[in-house]
């Protein structure tokens, strides 16, 4: 090869690896903007859990924040939250959402709650677990419901 062909190889390389990082950047700051910050759920029985995301890896998609209880003895006490968010591009035709799955442990309560589902249009609409480790019978361990996160202004 001559020098004039391995210099515009070399030229066309680095114009795809500065627009292929440029674009990923651009996709990242649009999922922070999208998933930090506060967060409420709104339960009509306890009343408001507030989760507030701070941080996401843009390497794994792990994220972390404090969850807030909204009653109980664990009410007003912040606790960690860790979790995963996890994107494709989108697909013609198709509904295309961000995924997230975020647990708490409220260890000194014996208890962890878990969220799975999407973010679509400033809400995260999940699937939820709790799993306790003192009931009053045995059946009583795990609950399970469907909660509705909104993105605080």
């Amino acid at each position: 090869m001559t020098k004039k062909t391995i210099s515009m190889l070399a030229g066309c390389c680095l114009v795809l690896g500065v627009w292929s990082s440029s674009r990923t950047w651009a996709q990242e700051a649009s999922l922070q903007r999208k998933l930090i910050g506060k967060w409420t759920n709104q339960n009509e029985t306890k009343g408001p859990a507030t989760i507030n995301i701070t941080s996401i890896d843009s390497g794994t998609g792990q994220l972390k924040g404090k969850y807030s209880a909204p009653s109980g003895t664990a009410a007003g006490n912040e606790f960690d939250i860790v979790g995963w968010v996890s994107s494709g591009a989108p697909v013609a035709n198709r509904d295309n959402v961000i995924v997230i799955s975020f647990s708490v442990s409220l260890n000194t309560y014996g208890s962890i709650a878990t969220w799975t589902g999407f973010v679509k249009e400033n809400k995260i609409i999940a699937s939820s677990s709790n799993v306790r480790s003192n009931t009053g019978y045995e059946w009583d361990h795990i609950t399970a419901t469907y909660d509705v996160w909104t993105k605080n202004p």
